[in-house]
């Protein structure tokens, strides 16, 4: 069975892609002693959650494979991967992983039914031609998602790099 459903939220519907995709909770932020110093970054609410009202969420069953999406950068990362033959390692999906497999990346999460070749390459045809995945796209184009802001990094490591 294949369905494509959109449907509007009045909070960010973090999915398993979302992190990877660039959504952050919290960030971080420079901060400076009185004689110019750098001091040790602050962690402070990161804009990314505050920046719509109104969130989509695109619900995708395909052969007995829920997924869902809330941007359409979750979107176009997945459909990015999964149509690569052969799948991606964890260790090119995430560089700079100390050793071994990253478990937490949402495709080492994906169900063994959803990463034969034939289904990926099933659902990566389908998806971009359903009405719901345009209407999501479509909800997104007025305002776009951002996921960079002044002043507030991804990590301490980066603030403190930072010009």
């Amino acid at each position: 069975m294949k369905s494509a459903v959109f449907s509007r939220r009045d909070h960010f519907p973090e999915t398993p892609i979302s992190p990877w995709a660039g959504a952050r909770r919290f960030g971080w932020t420079r901060a400076f002693t009185p004689g110019g110093q750098v001091r040790r970054p602050q962690s402070v609410p990161h804009p990314f959650l505050n920046q719509r009202k109104v969130w989509g969420l695109l619900s995708v069953s395909f052969q007995d494979v829920d997924l869902i999406f809330a941007t359409p950068l979750e979107l176009d990362q997945f459909l990015s991967v999964m149509s690569s033959n052969p799948l991606p390692s964890g260790g090119s999906l995430v560089p700079g992983f100390a050793r071994g497999h990253p478990n937490r990346h949402w495709l080492s999460r994906l169900p063994k039914e959803a990463k034969p070749w034939k289904f990926r390459r099933a659902i990566c045809a389908w998806l971009p031609q359903q009405a719901a995945v345009r209407e999501f796209r479509e909800f997104y184009r007025a305002q776009p998602v951002r996921t960079v802001f002044e002043g507030v990094f991804s990590s301490p490591l980066a603030a403190m790099r930072a010009p």
